[in-house]
């Protein structure tokens, strides 16, 4: 019994990730079982979102910093995309507005949640940024792989830059949650708006996550960690599948992420 003792207080820094990636394989597995398999990014998001709140707990007041936002913001994806993807699939004209609006949302959110004109007048950079790579991150994960290679090459983006506190224990169970997901679930989500709103709870998320330390500080090797995800998805994988049908495009953009992220170790 000591020596179990000894390896659960081992793991207590990233005892939210070990959470995240239970929950998240066994919403897939539960989902198979009953022949109702959820999204991917659905259950990855439920799976991070056990984990963020078993390690932060959940803000119940107006969050004063950056990664305060993050739960919240996990929870009305993980309750808002489900819905809204039964409509887009009865009205398919309705996937890539409703794809739209969420990730306007997302970068609403973190970029203060603007209420007045003035206030979204300079707001309106950082909340086209974050809104766009939501989107982008959502449509592009298309494939079993992606999210955990796009949340994995962040978590070594930050340690290239060497960020510590919230943006290692965040990331980690991110990144545990994805690849639980990943490995129970369909390897292929489809393509088009409806997956990309089923794909919003982790690609929100990811796309808020990376832009945490751009925002706040805003440094060289901020910058390379947080543009990891993307430069893998959207520069790496369609590298690697020019050279591979097979493996090319999960390996180029694992090659890609770990390049920014090396890129952020040497920018320090």
């Amino acid at each position: 019994m000591e020596p179990l003792m000894h390896l659960i207080e081992s793991l207590r820094p990233y005892h939210g990730a070990v959470l995240a990636f239970v929950v998240a394989l066994a919403v897939g597995l539960v989902g198979r079982w009953m022949r109702r398999p959820p999204p991917p990014g659905l259950a990855a998001g439920v799976g991070a979102l056990a984990g963020w709140l078993f390690t932060f707990g959940l803000p119940t007041a107006s969050p004063r910093q950056l990664p305060e936002r993050l739960p919240l913001l996990l929870l009305a994806l993980v309750a808002v995309t489900p819905l809204l993807g039964r409509v887009a699939r009865r009205w398919r004209w309705l996937g890539l507005p409703l794809a739209v609006l969420c990730a306007i949302g997302v970068g609403w959110w973190m970029s203060g949640a603007p209420l007045i004109l003035p206030d979204l007048r300079r707001a309106a950079l950082p909340l086209a940024g974050i809104a766009a790579a939501a989107l982008l991150l959502a449509l592009l994960a298309r494939e079993a792989w992606a999210a955990p290679v796009a949340t994995g090459v962040l978590l070594l983006g930050f340690m290239g830059a060497a960020l510590r506190g919230p943006h290692m224990l965040l990331g980690g169970a991110l990144f545990a949650a994805a690849l639980g997901a990943s490995l129970v679930l369909p390897g292929r989500s489809g393509s088009g708006p409806n997956a990309a709103l089923a794909n919003l709870p982790v690609a929100g998320t990811l796309a808020a996550l990376a832009a945490l330390p751009v925002i706040a500080r805003g440094s060289g090797p901020d910058w390379a960690a947080g543009l990891s995800p993307l430069l893998a998805l959207a520069v790496g994988a369609p590298l690697g599948a020019s050279v591979s049908r097979r493996l090319g495009a999960p390996l180029g953009a694992l090659l890609a992420g770990v390049a920014s992220a090396l890129l952020a170790f040497f920018m320090r």
